[in-house]
């Protein structure tokens, strides 16, 4: 297993090699959406305990709204980082002693809109996919699940309601509406007052799904006797 230093080196150089020395001369790194989210991302950065946890990136270009790549290490739990969405180029990293100390992590939390493991150990992935929950899942991959229309994409719990794409998207907003029908055939007085002791017997046993007890309640015995 690759230790901590060797995969945030690997992070370190796969950002380079996509953005550059100078990240923010990149055409390829996008701006943020507006100033509001500029600042609110940048106040993120800044917090007390947050800021000295930068191991790579941080660099930001308010009047292009543009914030280079950062990745941060063991974030405080109590940061805003980690404890609201960030929709920015912001990867704080939490780093646990073994793998499944990080489903823990996952699971003690909202559940995630998506939930992301790299490993081709299969067997970590089928624990992966049974014990965290979340709107959508990717194996070594992240985001694409997204675009395949074949797959619902939603959320669970706190991370929404309802899936979409095609088929999905069609029965999240449509409403089954459930109809009974029946005839005035066959109706028994059990259903209505008054309701005699006898009565109750046979609606007992028929609630509990007790055929051979409503059967005896009907005729006036009882399992008991």
């Amino acid at each position: 297993m690759l230790t901590k230093a060797v995969q945030i080196d690997a992070l370190k150089t796969e950002l380079k090699t996509f953005f550059g020395e100078n990240p923010l001369k990149s055409k390829d790194v996008s701006r943020i959406v507006n100033s509001f989210h500029f600042k609110r991302l940048e106040s993120m950065m800044k917090e007390n305990g947050v800021a000295d946890k930068i191991v790579h990136g941080g660099q930001t270009m308010e009047d292009k709204l543009k914030i280079s790549p950062t990745i941060l290490v063991d974030v405080p739990e109590e940061s805003s980082m980690m404890q609201e969405e960030i929709f920015g180029p912001l990867l704080p990293v939490i780093t646990v002693s073994k793998i499944e100390d990080g489903f823990q992590f996952i699971r003690s939390r909202p559940k995630p809109l998506a939930a992301y493991l790299f490993t081709d150990n299969k067997e970590l992935q089928k624990q992966f996919v049974e014990n965290v929950s979340a709107g959508g899942m990717g194996i070594n991959e992240t985001v694409l699940h997204v675009t395949l229309k074949d797959l619902p994409f939603g959320g669970v719990g706190e991370s929404g309601i309802g899936a979409y794409h095609g088929k999905f998207s069609y029965e999240t907003f449509s409403h089954k509406k459930g109809v009974l029908y029946r005839s005035f055939d066959g109706d028994s007085d059990l259903r209505y007052p008054p309701y005699t002791p006898e009565k109750k017997r046979v609606l007992k046993a028929l609630l509990s799904s007790d055929i051979f007890g409503a059967i005896l309640a009907f005729f006036g015995f009882s399992k008991d006797a």
